[in-house]
């Protein structure tokens, strides 16, 4: 029911703030002779515009003129390089208890075992996420055992 109505909060909001005769200029520039302008029409407003920003950490100033309704966000991803051979987590994967009679729908358990193995004392986040096979689902109360 929450995704049902955050998409009519954003229909509502699309309804309300759509403008046919849009035109906007948006400008991203920084002290270190960084520039970048994005055009945003009715032709191109539901296109992708993006670029790196050449300076991270870096301070940008942004400009937009026009009217109409822009969406602007920033993304910082990184990553440490451990040394090669390193690995700074161990992941072991298995099944068991399976079951697969004719009359009852196929059933096992997937047990997963994770630790950190990297120098530091512990690591800093960390995000395991486990699909389903197709046409399997969780069983409800085996979820409150995952710790």
């Amino acid at each position: 029911q929450d995704t049902v109505i955050a998409l009519q909060a954003l229909a509502a909001y699309g309804e309300a703030t759509y403008n046919s005769v849009t035109q906007n200029v948006v400008k991203i520039t920084s002290k270190k002779s960084f520039e970048k302008v994005f055009v945003v029409s009715n032709v191109n407003r539901l296109l992708l515009q993006q670029t790196p920003l050449t300076e991270v950490p870096g301070k940008y100033s942004l400009t937009v003129n026009g009217s109409g309704c822009v969406l602007m966000q920033t993304v910082l991803r990184y990553n440490i390089y451990l040394l090669e051979g390193a690995f700074g987590f161990s992941l072991s994967v298995q099944t068991s208890n399976a079951s697969c009679s004719l009359d009852q729908p196929a059933k096992f358990d997937i047990v997963l075992v994770s630790s950190y193995t990297g120098k530091r004392s512990s690591s800093n986040m960390v995000i395991i996420d486990v699909k389903m096979l197709s046409g399997f689902v969780p069983v409800k109360s085996s979820l409150d055992k995952v710790n």
